[in-house]
């Protein structure tokens, strides 16, 4: 039994801050006033000759296309020049592969806080004293220890060459070439550019580094406290 509940308690201190770090992907990925703030950063609008409020439009078909409550990305845009296809026959093809981690990513993401709920109140039914809560308090310690410093490591990482990182996740999770667009043709390199995706990766780190400080910050108050009670 002791060996059931350590394989428990490691699923548990592992799948926390995967489901916090695909929370936190979902959150940027889906903020409309990031990419809003992203194409003015980088001129994206001059850039592509389309105006803010149409390349927004174009985007919240994107963003509903991402969460699965759009089935395609066909539509057209109006640009300075006239109305044409937002996005090129490639550029489609590589989005169903983006949507299909997305999909993968949140079913994921939804069956881990199933299990951390479930396991949290397991905790909860086997007593509710000061033993466990310093348990679930070392668990906190124990998830932060764990899901810092892969994080900060790969922030380095970035900071030092990032695209070459950014290569390496494409040929980790994509079967295929797609994702190698061609500025000439391809919209979506033109919208997102490197720094988009650099600024994006740096958010959602930064995010997910604050949340885990917030964890270890409540774990040592949760241990100060069942300590001196």
């Amino acid at each position: 039994m002791k060996t059931v509940n350590m394989i428990l308690a490691a699923l548990f201190v592992v799948l926390v801050p995967l489901a916090m770090l695909l929370t936190n992907v979902q959150l940027v990925a889906y903020d409309r006033n990031y990419y809003r703030d992203e194409y003015d950063k980088y001129d994206i609008p001059e850039h592509i000759g389309m105006s803010m409020n149409n390349l927004m439009e174009s985007t919240e078909k994107l963003i509903l296309y991402l969460e699965n409550k759009r089935d395609d990305l066909n539509f057209k845009a109006q640009f300075n020049h006239g109305e044409e296809e937002f996005f090129s026959h490639r550029d489609k093809l590589h989005m169903i592969d983006v949507k299909g981690l997305f999909v993968k990513g949140r079913i994921f993401r939804d069956i881990s806080l199933v299990y951390i709920a479930a396991y949290i109140l397991f905790l909860i039914r086997k007593g509710r004293n000061k033993n466990q809560l310093r348990k679930l308090a070392r668990h906190g310690i124990a998830i932060f220890a764990a899901g810092i410093v892969p994080v900060i490591v790969l922030i380095v990482l970035m900071k030092i060459d990032f695209y070459r990182y950014f290569t390496i996740f494409h040929e980790i999770f994509f079967s295929n070439d797609l994702w190698l667009l061609n500025p000439a043709t391809d919209r979506l390199i033109n919208i997102f550019p490197q720094d988009f995706f650099t600024d994006m990766a740096f958010s959602i780190s930064y995010l997910y580094i604050a949340e885990m400080v917030v964890i270890l910050v409540c774990s040592l108050m949760v241990l100060k406290f069942a300590r001196s009670h």
